[in-house]
């Protein structure tokens, strides 16, 4: 039988969990979107911006590593060439400077040992440079991938992104991107097509569960240009629900957060690999592990909502929740541990 923990579990899960807030989406220049009309409107703007500079970048850059991508594209994605290929092409797509990152805590060299799958959740916060990010912790996960001699069978990656960004590209630099795990979904607030995004999780779901593929995502998604508000009013709930169905599956979801932040002119940038967060399924019921909860930058609600256990199950009220109310908890705890991991980003450059 699961004992429910003490009550000020219930206190943190009213503040951060349950508290799912809709304004307005707030647009670049002030644009509000409101409804599926104004959305509708804003992303053909959006479109048409992607669509220019990808031209105009495409005829800067034309036949610039054309002999390594024509390699990569022909190359069988269950090989370890094609993560050999895969770590040359993101650190080139990287394109940073100086990168501050934790790699004393040896969490990425732990994780390509792990031979398990694991989710990357990642904050959201400058849309030009985070996909730079993404790739150069990808080039450093990948090269610990061939040091530790599981290049064949460790998991490939898939990027879910807004497909607005796919369908904007160019033919040969879409397969591209979809070869190196570009998956796009419909991130519309208002009219997405959800028949068409159940259908990728679903193949991203089977993936995950035969450990071919590691999922990364940013779960602000559109909500990411609403600069000034909090992350617990951005997270979107799609990766505590894709955790929750993975859970129903398979005996534990490993999710690890990453924290961006970015440095002015001289700074370097930073990323900080947070600490695992473990999500497993107790009978009905989630349990979820201790995280980020040792860091600084952690709540004291949520110290208080582990005490000193090592898990908790995730409760409202001091009851157990389960069903369909499990992912919002989900969202949550994985919501308060990307926070952390920014946090520590930052303070890292300060």
């Amino acid at each position: 039988m699961i004992t429910p923990i003490h009550a000020n579990l219930n206190t943190y899960n009213k503040q951060t969990y349950n508290k799912q807030i809709q304004p307005n989406f707030q647009g670049y220049n002030r644009v509000s979107i409101t409804n599926a009309s104004s959305e509708k409107a804003f992303r053909k703007v959006e479109f048409a911006g992607r669509k220019f500079f990808n031209i105009f970048f495409d005829f800067l850059g034309k036949d610039k590593y054309s002999e390594l991508y024509t390699k990569f594209l022909e190359t069988d994605s269950k090989s370890q060439d094609y993560i050999e290929l895969l770590s040359i092409i993101s650190q080139k797509l990287s394109n940073q400077k100086t990168v501050e990152i934790n790699l004393e805590t040896n969490r990425i060299e732990n994780i390509a040992k792990s031979k398990s799958p694991h989710i990357f959740i990642m904050n959201h916060d400058n849309q030009s440079k985070d996909p730079k990010m993404l790739a150069f912790f990808n080039t450093l996960l990948n090269f610990k991938y061939l040091e530790s001699g599981v290049a064949a069978t460790c998991p490939r990656p898939r990027i879910i992104l807004n497909e607005d960004i796919l369908l904007s590209m160019s033919k040969l630099n879409r397969a591209i991107f979809e070869k190196l795990g570009a998956t796009g979904i419909d991130a519309s607030i208002h009219s997405a097509d959800s028949r068409a995004n159940a259908s990728v999780f679903l193949k991203l779901i089977k993936q995950f569960l035969n450990k071919e593929i590691n999922i990364f995502i940013f779960p602000e998604g559109r909500n990411a240009v609403k600069k000034k508000a909090p992350l617990s009013e951005k997270f979107q709930l799609g990766v505590a629900e894709l955790t929750a169905k993975i859970a129903d599956r398979m005996p534990e979801v490993n999710i690890t957060p990453l924290g961006f932040a970015y440095g002015k002119k001289s700074q370097p940038d930073s990323i900080y690999v947070g600490e695992t967060v473990v999500l497993k399924k107790v009978g009905a019921y989630m349990e979820a592990s201790l995280g980020n909860i040792t860091s600084p930058f952690a709540k004291d609600n949520f110290k208080q909502f582990f005490g000193d256990k090592i898990s908790a199950v995730l409760t409202e009220n001091s009851v157990p929740v389960k069903g369909k109310e499990l992912p919002k908890f989900i969202g949550g705890i994985l919501c308060e541990n990307l926070r952390i991991c920014k946090e520590e980003a930052r303070s890292a450059i300060k």
